[in-house]
């Protein structure tokens, strides 16, 4: 047993996979929390968890709150005494709940007034008494997506409680959690090893555990059988197709990380190994087998299937085998129905299909998918002109109208996640050109943030097409997101416009397409096409900021690149690159300062006539030759979109700027010389925001004077 260290252990029914890790998260930010309020702040926090355990291991706890004086705030003055001096009720009821006389308190000022104070010493709890304390509330409090009832009435909780080790220096910490009374005994599976033991410290909790086969970090577990899948898969002649996601369940819903591989009948190879890997994932959570190149082999196209597959049985062995037989057997009749699936979707082609999404509904208030399909061929052939893209105007066009039909088709009602893919795979069989089937495979990508852009033009256009149409049609109901809830995904469906336009290079006009949807939608939308273009401006530039983050940008390079026009994405891109690749050179950082220091001036000026005739002194006249001089030169470079050409040359105004501020009163008393004084300055302002708004870049003036010694 360790001094200072908490071992935490709630045993329960077998918890789903994804509550686990939240749950043990959010309980031991709890606990820390609380600890440190109490000047309890342990030195090292342990987590883990089995589907049937969570585990919370605290090490350096003190062994009692510090012992601290606190002033306690009484009565007010004006209402303490009496006229003739002596303590009125409330006063003597404040002292005497502090234990002192009326004469024994003191006077303190407040920004209330003056009041009566008791300095008291307070004696710090120790820490199991307080944990006794503690613990059962933080683990009521544990926020589950879904909970339940049990017994006599207890919970709500994700499951019931079966045991609860809580063990404070080899000592129990006495509490009790819905009937279940905390102690220094556990025990291993549920199954294999129920028999309980005692424990009084996480070495040893972890060695009793550990004799039994199971493994409580899932950190562990997941090294243990990646790399256990590694070798059979080798064994075999490949090596497990990837999927974290699949991995991250498959540690969460065993204790024993032992594996099972099994096989199946190799005719089933002959359905997409999108179709295999689907139902081998989704109905039976294993790994599919890949096999494994030789350097001459051909490269394109993926690798082949191997007629095997991978999962966990949360035991270490098999001895008899039927594990592995249970599971070959479920896998068969599960790939025999996506046999059946694909054939009997392959009967009629997706052009033949496509009437059906007239009975499929895209929104209530909406339409069908039908009316969908057509907005977005409207939509794809807007795009491809707007861009120039004539020759994949048609393409984009029958793309768009095949984009969904597959949500019709009996294996994506089978295997959801399959949504666009099976489609695309359904156009390939049906001889559909490449550039066609891609843009329905693709349709979905950028998925995540690491995700890739679809495929080729046409795929972008019909990919973006469709996220607008989605974004403009549940914008134009009002139904925007919030904070918490985005039900329609719209948040996604957002940043897929972004990475897709950002990563394509299209530079379309997104007002222009968004006002293009909300036409195409008829009487359909609640909200005009204004309104709508007003909240999802806003709505855009926010997953603007967040992808160009990502990608490394400073917030004020973003802040200021899209304070002139975030509409063309890739010429954004391109300002935020060029503010990028110019803030550390001194020329520009002087630039930023004076167009700090010109919007202060011009705040509230109305617009002023600049005449050259009435510049008199050297130092305006020089700032006004200077400045026609790029004036030409400044606005070809921006429309050229050589942003970064067009602030490197804007930057050569910066010492004639800092003379001019030197030797020009700007606000003169003659109102003739003032008034073109800020004309000129309200010139110089406009073309030195051509690229970015320079105001929006953070430069700290004593860190520029540091750095080169102005």
């Amino acid at each position: 047993m360790a001094k200072g260290e908490l071992l935490l252990e709630v045993r329960a029914e077998e918890i789903p996979a994804r509550m686990l890790q939240p749950a043990i998260a959010q309980l031991a930010t709890r606990v820390f929390e609380e600890l440190m309020a109490r000047d309890l702040g342990p030195k090292e926090v342990e987590t883990g968890f089995t589907p049937r355990r969570l585990l919370l291991i605290l090490k350096g706890l003190p062994a009692k709150e510090p012992d601290r004086t606190e002033q306690v705030v009484g009565p007010p003055v004006r209402v303490a005494f009496k006229e003739d001096g002596s303590p009125t009720p409330a006063l003597i009821g404040f002292a005497r709940r502090c234990g002192l006389e009326p004469e024994e308190l003191e006077r303190v000022t407040t920004d209330k007034g003056e009041y009566l104070a008791a300095t008291q010493s307070i004696v710090g709890v120790e820490t199991s008494q307080l944990l006794a304390e503690l613990l059962p509330k933080l683990l009521r409090e544990i926020n589950w997506p879904k909970s339940m009832v049990w017994g006599d009435g207890y919970g709500p909780w994700a499951r019931p409680i079966h045991g609860i080790v809580a063990v404070l220096a080899g000592q129990v910490v006495p509490f009790e959690l819905f009937g279940v009374q905390s102690g220094a005994q556990t025990c291993g599976h549920a199954v294999l090893s129920p028999k309980p033991f005692t424990v009084r410290g996480a070495a040893e909790y972890r060695r009793k555990l550990a004799k039994l086969g199971i493994v409580v970090q899932p950190d562990e577990r997941r090294r243990i059988l990646a790399q256990a899948m590694s070798e059979a898969a080798a064994e075999l002649g490949g090596q497990p197709v990837e999927d974290p996601q699949l991995l991250d369940k498959l540690v969460a819903i065993c204790e024993i990380p032992g594996l099972m591989h099994g096989s199946f009948d190799a005719d089933y190879l002959e359905l997409p190994s999108e179709v295999l890997t689907a139902s081998l994932r989704d109905h039976q959570s294993a790994f599919s087998v890949e096999a494994v190149r030789d350097e001459e082999d051909d490269e394109s196209g993926e690798p082949p299937l191997l007629p095997a597959f991978l999962t966990v049985m949360d035991r270490s062995d098999d001895p008899s085998g039927r594990v592995r037989v249970g599971n070959e057997w479920v896998v068969a009749a599960r790939l025999a129905d996506a046999r059946f699936f694909f054939h009997e979707d392959r009967k009629r082609s997706l052009e033949e299909r496509r009437g059906d999404l007239a009975h499929l509904t895209f929104h209530e208030k909406l339409g069908s998918y039908q009316d969908k399909a057509e907005r977005l061929a409207e939509l794809a052939a807007l795009l491809c002109r707007s861009l120039g893209w004539s020759e994949e105007e048609a393409s984009a066009a029958q793309a768009a109208r095949l984009l969904k039909v597959d949500l019709t088709s009996e294996m994506v009602k089978e295997f959801t996640d399959l949504q666009g893919v099976m489609g695309g795979i359904y156009g390939r069989e049906d001889g559909l050109g490449e550039e066609i089937w891609t843009a329905i495979y693709d349709q979905y990508l950028p998925a995540s943030a690491e995700d890739s852009i679809p495929r080729g033009r046409t795929g972008m256009v019909t990919a973006l097409a469709d996220r607008i149409d989605t974004l403009v049609g549940i914008f134009g109901l009002g139904l925007i997101p919030t904070g918490s809830r985005d039900p329609f995904g719209l948040r996604r469906a957002a940043q897929g416009v972004v990475r897709i336009a950002l990563d394509g290079g299209m530079p379309v006009d997104l007002d222009l397409l968004a006002a293009k949807a909300a036409r195409l939608y008829g009487d359909k939308l609640t909200q005009s096409g204004e309104e709508i273009l007003e909240s999802l401006r806003p709505f855009l530039f926010d997953r603007v900021r967040h992808v160009l983050g990502l990608a490394g940008f400073a917030y004020d390079e973003i802040e200021a690149a899209l304070a002139v026009g975030g509409n063309n994405l890739p010429d954004l891109k391109a300002r935020v690159e060029a503010l990028h690749a110019v803030r550390g050179h001194k020329e520009f950082l002087s630039l930023v300062l004076s167009a700090k220091r010109i919007l202060n001036i011009l705040k509230d000026s109305e617009e002023y006539d600049l005449d050259e005739a009435r510049l008199v002194e050297p130092a305006e006249k020089a700032l006004f030759a200077a400045f026609a001089d790029l004036k030409g030169e400044v606005e070809e470079l921006a429309a050229a979109g050589d942003h970064e050409g067009c602030l490197r040359r804007t930057a050569g105004l910066a010492s004639v700027l800092d003379h001019f501020f030197a030797e020009v009163l700007v606000m003169d008393e003659d109102d003739a010389l003032r008034r073109n004084r800020l004309g000129l300055l309200q010139a110089i302002h406009r073309v030195v925001g051509r690229s970015a708004r320079l105001t929006e870049m953070v430069v700290d003036k004593a860190e520029h004077r540091a750095k080169f010694g102005d």
